[in-house]
């Protein structure tokens, strides 16, 4: 009886167990299924680079985070443990570190709550993305996200898609509104997407991803990013490297077969922009989704036949498609044909021009030898006009030579000109103005006068490549506006490090302070390289973390990819790798991981890397306390990124109140703005303005009085902030402390000496200030600071001379100035 009930016991005992696994598993699921939510969706919401759409999505992953946390501690299974996790780790700590020593506190603690939320999603993927299965749903999801983005960005170039900053410039900018951000996501999971057409054994699903990789391909093209283009050939290598043997072809044949199906779309892709007609672009998309589906299902047929055969026919079938592509690729960039620019009778007169790029020697003459056929029946100016401009080192562009013919001609014509002393290339431009006149360049050579041997053709027309296509892969050079002021940027970061090298200058380093040390006056916020906003952010102590983390991910890569003995396990691992890879080099560039989309699909693939590592080690020392610090950790990202998104609502409420005139609620939304966001120095302005206008009107002291001391603060939270200086300085002169006032209208052209507006200000202050002790009946001060305003043109002189793109001071600087100076002379 006693065995019985024991055996009927333990039965219970197995069945409760089995029901709390199940319980287990399912919830795991659940989180699982949460996860692939957050990475899916943030490159929808303009990549994420918005606080609008970040500060909330950092709240929910956080609470997410926090649940699962929970969970894990419920089965005492850590969350830190391997050498990655404290890499991933330090650099984090690195970011709050340098918050002690930033220039602007907010954007500081805003880019500190960026890396929780990465670091969040990189250990969720760590812990739950475990197995084959859930890493091949994982990157299904990237890809399919990917998918989503390019249809965007190709909807939106015929409007059919209506996405704000989708389409710009004739360029795909897609849900990023940027696109090379745009192109390096594509490319990212286009490479995916050829791995994940060779891991599955379904044809018709081989099908499918080609129908994706085709679309990737087809937007990725139209981004126009020449850093992309050129990256994209090697890390396809990279990959077919990785790939187990027998399969290392695969993904280049699969590759040839979605460059054949998309290549009349591409061809078609401008008309039917120029055109406006959806419809066209529609039909040729679906004939490159036919031709993608066919020439995937074919290429996998024929894959799955040479592999019963043996590696040699796979190889030499490999030989032949790489010898039709160099032969394909061969005569797409050298076949030419005439270029025919023209306007019809009833066409109005607009700039129709090409510009072709040329190498160039300084300081030689040279000879523009061209065969053309011109018509100016109507006798306009002018039927065709050839504009040469000299590029130095730093991309700048002057013009060296002009010419414009009139006449009907037909024939060949020279040009001669002579470079400039710093010279490295030439820019061509070949243009067509006017209404009823036409003009066609059959042949263009270029040479130098005393060496007609050293003739270089110009190519005047792509026959098989769209001209936007054309003149990108033309400006490919290192010498390019874009790649010189990348150089430039990287130069000007290097000034910041100088003058902040342990800790950096905080979060947001470059964007506050790179007007300070620009070497000419541009405009961008970020630094173009994520590892120099590393280091400028962070210092030594970030460079160290940021080698750190490469290291360990690289070593783990290493270790996961030589364990993984199974060969379709590769081919998975082979895909996080190149992926990883492709983001973190193309970022080399570019702001991409700038943009938190970005960044969260990256820190869940390096998750994916660690949670393969993670199976191959023996956890001994199992630190379940540091769960309880995560959860902490978590509540304080949570609470801090609600908060701040909070402010946020009641900012925009505030700022509708603004223009509607309405001050008093407008105080009233600033003022919350301002409680749940205090470190935010524009939200604290804008208060204080408000307070200022009412003060004003009202002859309100103490509003006046809060007002200075909002102003104050957000001049304190933001110190080289030149509008935010330029605005105190104005609030203490309209209230009679022009000592004050004074100061902060010339600290604004200190921390940003470039800019002509800046001296306009200055010049200004001291000339108002001077008039008012003039009429006030004190001479000597109005003499002195009418002499301040004078002195402003040797101010602006001298910075200008430092700057490698002198800027001219503006009109209206050089009228107070002559003011000032006519006053001084009657005066004295």
């Amino acid at each position: 009886m006693a065995q019985k009930v024991a055996a009927k016991k333990g039965k219970t005992i197995k069945k409760q167990a089995k029901n709390v696994s199940r319980s287990l598993i399912g919830i795991d699921t659940v989180f699982y299924i949460l996860l692939l939510i957050l990475v899916f969706y943030p490159p929808f919401f303009r990549g994420m680079y918005f606080e609008k759409e970040m500060f909330p999505t950092i709240a929910l992953t956080s609470a997410v985070f926090i649940i699962w946390v929970i969970f894990k501690i419920v089965k005492k299974e850590p969350i830190v443990s391997t050498t990655l996790d404290y890499a991933a780790l330090s650099l984090v700590g690195a970011y709050i570190i340098s918050t002690f020593f930033a220039v602007n506190i907010r954007a500081s603690i805003g880019e500190v709550l960026r890396y929780f939320d990465y670091l969040f999603i990189y250990f969720m993927v760590s812990r739950t993305v475990r197995d084959n299965k859930k890493i091949f749903i994982l990157l299904n999801v990237l890809v399919l996200s990917s998918f989503v983005v390019a249809i965007v960005g190709l909807g939106s170039s015929v409007n059919i898609i209506h996405y704000n900053g989708s389409w710009v410039g004739g360029r795909i900018n897609s849900t990023f509104q940027y696109p090379n951000t745009t192109a390096s996501f594509l490319m990212a999971f286009f490479l995916v997407n050829l791995a994940l057409i060779s891991y599955t054994d379904n044809k018709y699903l081989k099908a499918i991803y080609g129908v994706t990789a085709y679309t990737q391909f087809y937007a990725y093209i139209f981004t126009l990013s020449r850093g992309a283009w050129l990256m994209l050939p090697f890390l396809g290598i990279i990959l077919m490297l990785l790939m187990p043997r027998g399969k290392r072809i695969e993904p280049f044949i699969y590759f040839v077969g979605v460059v054949i199906a998309s290549a009349l779309p591409i061809a078609k892709f401008n008309s039917a922009v120029a055109s406006g007609a959806a419809s066209t672009l529609i039909k040729w998309y679906l004939i490159g989704v036919f031709a993608s589906l066919i020439a995937t299902y074919a290429i996998s047929f024929i894959v799955s036949i040479v592999n019963k055969i043996n590696v040699r026919a796979g190889i030499a079938i490999a030989a032949v498609t790489g010898v039709f592509v160099l032969a394909a690729g061969y005569i797409v960039f050298t076949t030419q044909v005439p270029l025919a620019l023209k306007h019809d009778a009833e066409e109005p007169d607009s700039i129709k021009s090409v510009t072709r790029f040329v190498s160039a020697e300084p300081d030689r003459i040279y000879v523009l030898k061209y065969d053309v056929t011109a018509k100016n029946p109507s006798n306009k100016d002018w039927a065709y006009g050839i504009i040469i401009n000299s590029r130095n080192e730093n991309d700048q562009s002057t013009k060296i030579a002009e010419f414009y013919d009139k006449d009907n001609f037909v024939g060949e014509k020279t040009i001669e000109f002579t470079t400039l002393k710093d010279t490295k290339r030439l820019a061509i431009t070949f243009v067509n103005n006017f209404q009823n006149t036409s003009v066609t360049f059959t042949k263009a050579q270029i040479y130098p006068k005393n060496a007609p041997h050293e003739m270089q053709n110009i190519m005047l027309k792509y026959k098989y490549l769209p001209e936007d296509i054309a003149s990108r892969v033309q400006d490919i050079d290192f010498t390019s506006r874009s790649s010189s002021q990348r150089m430039q940027f990287y130069k000007d970061g290097f000034k910041i490090f100088k003058d902040y090298p342990i800790f950096g200058a905080g979060g947001g380093a470059w964007s506050s302070l790179y007007f300070k040390y620009q070497s000419y006056l541009y405009w961008t916020t970020q630094t173009h390289n994520y590892f120099m906003q590393v280091l400028l952010d962070t210092g030594i102590i970030g460079a160290i973390a940021i080698v750190f983390l490469l290291v360990s991910l690289f070593s783990s890569m290493y270790r996961v990819y030589k364990g993984y003995l199974e060969d379709k396990g590769r081919i998975l691992i082979a895909a996080v790798i190149v992926s990883v890879v492709s983001l973190y080099a193309h970022a080399a560039m570019d702001f991409d991981l700038s943009l938190s989309a970005v960044s969260i699909a990256l820190w869940a693939l390096i998750g994916v890397i660690n949670s393969l590592d993670v199976l191959k080690f023996k956890i001994k020392d199992k630190k379940i306390y540091l769960n309880y610090l995560a959860i902490l950790v978590a509540f304080v990202v949570m609470f801090m990124s609600g908060s701040m998104s909070v402010a946020l609502s009641y900012a925009v409420k505030g700022d509708n109140f603004l223009r509607q005139q309405n001050f008093v609620l407008a105080e009233q939304n600033y003022e919350k703005a301002v409680s749940y966001d205090p470190w935010n120095a524009k939200y604290r302005m804008t208060y204080g303005q408000i307070l200022t206008a009412l003060g004003d009107q009202l002859k309100d002291a103490v509003k006046l009085q809060k007002a200075m001391f909002e102003e104050e603060k957000a001049v304190q939270l933001e110190p080289f902030n030149s509008q935010l200086n330029a605005q105190l300085g104005a609030f203490y002169l309209a209230h009679g402390q022009i000592d004050l006032g004074l100061k902060y209208v010339l600290k604004a052209v200190e921390v940003q000496p470039l800019r002509p507006e800046n001296y306009q200000q200055l010049a200004d202050a001291y000339n108002k200030v001077g008039m008012y002790y003039l009429n006030n009946g004190d001479k000597e001060k109005a003499k002195e600071f009418l002499q301040k305003a004078v002195d402003v043109q040797k101010m602006f002189d001298k910075a200008n001379s430092k700057s490698l793109e002198p800027k001219p001071m503006t009109e209206t600087t050089k009228k107070i100035i002559e003011e000032s100076k006519k006053v001084l002379q009657e005066i004295q």
